[in-house]
């Protein structure tokens, strides 16, 4: 019989083929911005890790308590890469603050972007975070504003992807996002029951054959509302009978 272990072991990471991240950074039970001198001083650093590692910067957004990044990995894997940023931003921030222990949590959030559509998908994702807070697009400390004034961290591939234009990338980034993305907060989960029982309710009770004739448009302003509060994709075609792609098309349809 083998020794019982009390801690599992971690969940090895997702490798991205592309090798684009969005990345989530969280505090360790301490604020990981204060001051605006913080903000500055980590993007100084993030600039510096770019530059070192040739690694492209798509998209930031920096709020007091988290930091959310969309990468691509250059010279070194972006663990290596990530774990040099936040340590040096630890030690100078516990330096001016003279506090000790971890200032991030152990382990940061990593989620793969493997096709244009998505790397489009995560910064619109990034650059919106600001507005669920109260603020606006031209949050002080996303990079959104970098791409509009043209100067800062920014990748010229991704304005590309809207055929250079920045009134376009804009259009783009005030739509929602069509994919779910982590927000580093714990995420509320439903049973299939309790996400039938919205669906009810948010349908005025649609009868099944009413539910058989629902558009796409329509299907997709209702999957993003569940999305928002906790279903998966993959639960609302299994609630709703449908297939999975038809959930997907429709979120797609509904964010345009």
């Amino acid at each position: 019989m083998g020794v019982y272990c009390k801690h599992m072991a971690r969940k090895a990471r997702e490798k991205s083929e592309s090798g684009m991240y969005h990345v989530v950074l969280k505090g360790n039970d301490k604020l990981l911005f204060a001051e605006d001198d913080d903000y500055r001083r980590f993007l100084t650093l993030l600039a510096s890790a770019a530059e070192r590692d040739f690694v492209e910067v798509y998209g930031y957004c920096l709020f007091c308590e988290t930091a959310h990044l969309v990468l691509k990995e250059g010279l070194r894997p972006i663990g290596e890469t990530l774990k040099r940023l936040v340590s040096a931003y630890a030690v100078q921030c516990n330096e001016k603050y003279e506090r000790h222990g971890k200032l991030f949590h152990d382990r940061y959030i990593s989620e793969t972007i493997e096709t244009d559509e998505d790397l489009l998908d995560a910064v619109r994702f990034v650059s919106r975070l600001p507005l669920d807070a109260g603020e606006t697009l031209a949050y002080a400390y996303s990079s959104f504003n970098n791409y509009m004034q043209k100067k800062g961290l920014r990748s010229d591939a991704l304005v590309l992807l809207t055929d250079g234009s920045l009134v376009r990338f804009a259009e783009e980034m005030e739509k929602p996002p069509v994919r779910a993305f982590a927000t580093g907060e714990k995420r509320q989960t439903l049973t299939d029951a309790e996400v039938a029982a919205r669906i009810k309710r948010r349908t005025h009770f649609m009868t099944v054959e009413e539910a058989e004739r629902i558009t796409l448009p329509m299907l997709g302003e209702l999957a993003y509302a569940l999305r928002q509060e906790g279903a998966s994709i993959r639960q609302l075609s299994r609630v709703l009978q449908v297939s999975k792609g038809t959930v997907e098309k429709a979120l797609k349809i509904y964010a345009v």
